[in-house]
């Protein structure tokens, strides 16, 4: 089914993207450090060009290495469900549009610094992994199964993040506790509904598809504890909050263009 409906010019374009970072990582120190993103005199070029800065080899193996694990997570469950072309325009979205916009969000916390690196936009691929593997169990493992369920899966991955990301306080305990709540919310309907008992036969049953799917269940609940790490990591701190941006931006942005139809009216063909 992978080889029938996936694209090797699909693999070719997704693999462009390491070896643009590798490329950048190349240039000399001080042109790198002219392309990062200062909080206090922001332009448009530095807010695209600090997105594939990095200075150091281990952050550039680090959002590597996470670029590849989740694009093609993303990826083949996409194409496994028959929306091959969501992701690939998700994809482009999260390439072209989310680096700049993440750099300007970043300007909504007035501070005296600078940001960079790709880790923003990985971050992003994986928000879209909650939405593929709800795509991709109702299309492989459960007819019953509703792409507005997805919620509940991405509701719970943050629940993961609130417990590994966020301080001891009042805040985080109130942040916790709301998703908590919300999550709450989706797995009652889906008890209901009898989803979670017949998506446990299927995995149960049909093993090379149940296999894929708890593969995925391991990304989306594997990814906090990689992608929101201790915030001081070798003298140097992790832009959390634009990891966070990342993530709950690339699930909401497909999400909402396939419950309106924005995604059928402009990318799937006029046939379908």
């Amino acid at each position: 089914m992978l080889r029938e409906r996936g694209r090797l010019r699909d693999v070719v374009a997704l693999a462009v993207v390491p070896v643009v970072l590798v490329a950048v990582f190349a240039l000399p120190a001080s042109l790198r450090s002219s392309l990062v993103f200062w909080y206090r005199e922001p332009t448009l070029v530095t807010a695209y060009a600090a997105n594939v800065v990095h200075f150091r080899l281990g952050h550039l193996l680090a959002d590597v290495v996470g670029y590849v694990l989740l694009a093609s997570a993303g990826y083949v469950l996409a194409v496994l469900a028959e929306r091959r072309r969501l992701f690939l325009a998700s994809a482009l979205t999260y390439l072209l549009v989310f680096p700049p916009v993440l750099s300007v969000l970043n300007l909504a916390v007035p501070r005296n610094g600078v940001t960079y690196g790709f880790s923003g936009v990985v971050a992003a691929f994986a928000g879209f992994v909650p939405l593929a593997l709800a795509m991709y169990t109702k299309r492989r493992l459960s007819a019953g199964a509703w792409i507005r369920q997805a919620p509940g899966v991405f509701l719970a991955s943050l629940v993961v993040v609130a417990t590994v990301a966020l301080p001891d306080s009042r805040i985080a305990m109130g942040a916790t506790a709301f998703v908590v709540g919300a999550t709450a919310l989706y797995g009652a309907s889906t008890l209901r509904r009898g989803l979670i008992t017949t998506l446990a036969r299927s995995v149960r049953d049909r093993r090379g598809w149940g296999d894929c799917f708890l593969l995925g269940i391991v990304v989306v609940f594997g990814f906090p504890f990689a992608g929101f790490p201790q915030p001081q990591v070798s003298g140097a701190v992790v832009n959390l909050y634009v990891h966070l941006l990342g993530y709950c931006l690339a699930f909401l942005v497909p999400y909402i263009a396939l419950q309106t139809g924005a995604f059928a009216r402009t990318f799937e063909p006029r046939s379908s």
